[in-house]
């Protein structure tokens, strides 16, 4: 790998190391306020990121809980976020 692209993909990695860092200590408004001050095109971007991913993580809920599985392992998750699993 050239040393251009693994400069870029060690700064994306830190880039999502910073927003799941925020998310987990609940300031992920924060983290976002902060990029629509850097730039409003990047911060819509991770907002749609982390409504995606909160999508996503309803979608897996209810397959389990269709399927008969266990969802304690995303029930503290979907309650601490609100994530709607309706």
């Amino acid at each position: 790998m050239s040393k251009k692209i693994l400069v870029k993909e060690g700064a994306l990695s830190k880039f999502f190391q910073s927003f799941f860092m925020a998310k987990a200590k609940g300031k992920e408004d924060e983290f976002g306020d902060k990029l629509y001050k850097v730039s409003p095109e990047v911060g819509k971007m991770w907002d749609d990121f982390s409504n995606k991913m909160d999508a996503d993580t309803a979608q897996w809920y209810r397959l389990l809980k269709s399927k008969g599985y266990s969802t304690a392992s995303l029930d503290a998750y979907v309650k601490k976020y609100n994530i709607d699993v309706s």
